[in-house]
């Protein structure tokens, strides 16, 4: 995709995630119009001269900055995670404002595959019954939310397709009492980027499957994408949906 081709960008929050945006946009000649963080701050900008925000911030900051860059009818795409309680909030927000937002409990486009195809498995266990299934999570040892929404995702495609599971527990002693509960384990060590494995257990095999990312840029190139399929466009969108065309 050529520099052209994508909008101004703002980066809100310049965190571990922020400076990988920052790199990524300049190794592909995007626009950064602003970069927000605590010492510039996004609600000092009166001008707001960009296209689209991309908030790699904070998950009690999320609604705060929609609020303001909806006033503004700005566009934003939220890589942002631990703040899906809100959902109805933030949808209300852009809806009301008239503005585009994209959201995603992952912007990999691997992970996107990686859904894919634990729908499909989730799917294919509907003929057996000899199985359970867990989840196991790693992430960084900052990260503020757990379990992460990559695996709260990855749960729901069981739990959707599946009379065995009607939700979720981190608690083992509960999954142990209800084997209705899918068990999620998360672990935050070091700097690990994010790796989720899906174990299926069966008395007589055992099936992992397993994403790792390699390093931050993956999610940075993902949400530039959304960015870009974002630009003056309406409306709230996941970015499982957008990416729909691409493996149709």
């Amino acid at each position: 995709m050529k520099s052209k081709d994508y909008p101004s960008i703002a980066i809100i929050g310049y965190g571990s995630m922020g400076h990988t945006l920052e790199s990524v946009c300049k190794s592909k000649g995007i626009q950064i119009a602003q970069i927000y963080d605590v010492d510039n701050t996004l609600e000092q900008d009166i001008k707001l001269d960009f296209d689209v925000a991309i908030d790699f911030s904070e998950p009690n900051a999320v609604i705060p900055n929609l609020e303001y860059l909806a006033s503004k009818r700005k566009n934003v795409v939220i890589g942002t995670t631990g703040w899906y309680d809100k959902i109805d909030e933030v949808k209300k927000i852009t809806e009301s404002n008239g503005i585009g937002v994209v959201w995603g409990s992952n912007f990999s486009m691997g992970m996107q595959f990686f859904f894919r195809i634990i729908q499909k498995t989730a799917i294919l266990m509907k003929k057996l019954d000899e199985f359970e299934v867990g989840i196991i999570e790693t992430h960084h040892n900052n990260k503020k939310d757990a379990p992460s929404g990559t695996s709260i995702a990855l749960s729901k495609f069981f739990i959707n397709e599946l009379f065995k599971y009607d939700g979720i527990s981190t608690d083992p002693n509960e999954c142990t009492k209800d084997h209705k509960k899918l068990p999620i384990t998360s672990l935050r060590l070091g700097d690990v980027f994010g790796e989720h494995i899906v174990k299926i257990d069966t008395p007589y095999d055992v099936i992992e499957l397993k994403h790792e990312a390699k390093n931050r840029s993956g999610f940075a190139n993902g949400a530039l994408e959304a960015a870009r399929w974002v630009n003056k466009k309406q409306g709230f969108y996941n970015f499982t949906d957008i990416l729909s065309s691409y493996w149709v």
